[in-house]
C-alpha cells in the first residue's frame, strides 16, 4: 500500500502581517501592519513620513515595518519604496483593492483652512521661529510649523474664547504665544485680555520677552518647573490653558492638573491639549488620566498638529478640546518626582543601521547611545556617516 504524502498547507496571506509585527515589536501587532501595507498600495512611492502621517505610527517604525517589507520581497529596494508586483498581489489577496478617499483636500484632515489674510502671519511666524531656541529632544520639544501655530490661534477663536478671554500656555516651546500676537497683530486686534507662559526653559522665556516688545504684545513669563505645584498668583486665574506636554501619560497628567490649577473654578473651562501619536495602550492610559482629572473631549483632530524634523511623532499629533466638570478640581498639587519624559519610560533598545556601510548600533536603555541624537552625533565609527535607519528592538530593560 502506497501511503500519500500529507498536501502542503499554504500559509494564510494575513500571516506576514503578524510575522513583520512581531519583528518589529509593534504595539499596535498585524492591524499596524496592514494598514503600512495600505499606506504604500494608496500613495504609490510615498515617503516614510506621508506613511508616518497616513497610520498615526512614528517614522522610525514605519521605517522598520518597511525594511521588513523588503527582505520578504514585498517592497522595491530604491527609496522612496514602492510594492512589488508581490507586495500587490498580497494586497489583493488580503481585499485592499478599494481606490477610494473621502479626506478634505482643502484642510487635509485638519479642520481648519488658514484664510487668505493670514498667509501673512504664517509667513512671520516662520522668520520668528528661524531666530529662536533650538529644541531640547530630551524635554520631549518639537516645534510645531508656522500653519499649526496659526491653526491653534484659530482654534481658539473658533470656540469662542478668543477675542477677549485670558489664556494659560502651559510650556511654550511651540510659542503659541508670540502666534496669537502675529495673529492679533494681523487682524488689528488685541486677542486676548490676560496671556501667560509657564515654561522651565529661560531661553524660551528670554526669546518670547524679546520678540513680544516688537509685537506689542503683554505677556505674564513665569520660569517654572511643573513638577512643582504652580506659584500662587497663577492658581485659578484664567479662563482657557493650552499645552503640549511630554508624551507619557505622566507627562500628560502633570501638565493637564497644572492647567487645570491656572483655571477658574466651574464646569465647561476649556484646556486645548497636543499630544503625539502613541500605541492604543498607551493612549488608554493617556485618556484614563484625562477622566480620572474630571476632564471630558469636547471635540479630537488627528493629524492637526504638524512637527518639525520630529521622526519620534512622526511629525504630526492630535489636537484634543477638553472642557473642566464639576467633577474637575482634583488635580494632583503635590509634587512630582517620577518619570516624566519618553526617554524616563523607554524600555527597550532598538538596533539602528549605518545608510552608508550598514554598520549596526544599539539605541535605547542600557545601550552605548542613549538616542539616535546621541549616535547622529557621535557618527558612524566604520565610515563617519550620520545617518541611519531603524531596525528591530533588540533588548528589554526595566523601566525604573
Amino acid at each position: 500500500m502506497v501511503s500519500k504524502a500529507a498536501p502542503q498547507l499554504r500559509p494564510s496571506p494575513g500571516a506576514v502581517l503578524y510575522e513583520v509585527a512581531d519583528a518589529v515589536g509593534l504595539q499596535e501587532g498585524a492591524p499596524g501592519v496592514r494598514g503600512v501595507l495600505a499606506a504604500f498600495r494608496r500613495l504609490g512611492a510615498p515617503a516614510v513620513r506621508d506613511v508616518s502621517r497616513a497610520t498615526s505610527l512614528p517614522v522610525p517604525l514605519v521605517a522598520a515595518v518597511a525594511g521588513e517589507f523588503r527582505k520578504r520581497g514585498l517592497l522595491s529596494k530604491e527609496r522612496p519604496s514602492r510594492l512589488t508586483p508581490e507586495g500587490t498581489a498580497l494586497t489583493a489577496e488580503l481585499g485592499m483593492t478599494l481606490e477610494l478617499s473621502a479626506l478634505c483636500t482643502s484642510c487635509e484632515g485638519t479642520e481648519y483652512v488658514i484664510p487668505d489674510r493670514l498667509q501673512g502671519a504664517v509667513e512671520e511666524l516662520r522668520e520668528i521661529m528661524a531666530a529662536g531656541p533650538a529644541v531640547d529632544l530630551a524635554l520631549d520639544q518639537s516645534h510645531c510649523t508656522a500653519e499649526t501655530k496659526v491653526r491653534r490661534v484659530l482654534a481658539l477663536i473658533d470656540a469662542g474664547l478668543l477675542p477677549g478671554s485670558s489664556l494659560v500656555l502651559i510650556g511654550d516651546d511651540d510659542l503659541v504665544s508670540l502666534a496669537i500676537g502675529v495673529v492679533g497683530k494681523a487682524l488689528g486686534i488685541q486677542l486676548t485680555s490676560r496671556l501667560a507662559v509657564v515654561d522651565i526653559a529661560p531661553q524660551f522665556l528670554d526669546f518670547i520677552a524679546d520678540t513680544a516688545t516688537g509685537l506689542d504684545l503683554r505677556v505674564d513669563l513665569t520660569q517654572h518647573d511643573l513638577r512643582h505645584p504652580l506659584p500662587q498668583r497663577l492658581r485659578s486665574q484664567y479662563d482657557a490653558a493650552m499645552t503640549d506636554p511630554p508624551y507619557t501619560a505622566e507627562g500628560a497628567r502633570l501638565f493637564l492638573s497644572r492647567a487645570v490649577e491656572a483655571l477658574t473654578d466651574g464646569p465647561a473651562r476649556s484646556i486645548f491639549f497636543s499630544f503625539g501619536s502613541k500605541g492604543p495602550n498607551d493612549m488608554l492610559d493617556v485618556q484614563r488620566e484625562i477622566m480620572d482629572l474630571g476632564l471630558v473631549t469636547h471635540s479630537f483632530i488627528r493629524n492637526f498638529n504638524a512637527y518639525e524634523g520630529s521622526g519620534i511623532l512622526g511629525g504630526t499629533g492630535f489636537f484634543q478640546h477638553l472642557l473642566t466638570t464639576d467633577a474637575t478640581g482634583l488635580a494632583d498639587v503635590d509634587e512630582y518626582q517620577g518619570p516624566l519624559y519618553t526617554r524616563d519610560k523607554r524600555r527597550r533598545a532598538r538596533e539602528y543601521r549605518c545608510t552608508e556601510c550598514d554598520a549596526r548600533y544599539e539605541v535605547g536603555p542600557g545601550a552605548p547611545h542613549a538616542s539616535v541624537t546621541e549616535l547622529q552625533q557621535a557618527g558612524c565609527t566604520a565610515c563617519g556617516g550620520t545617518r541611519f535607519r531603524p531596525g528591530t528592538l533588540v533588548a528589554e530593560s526595566t523601566e525604573g
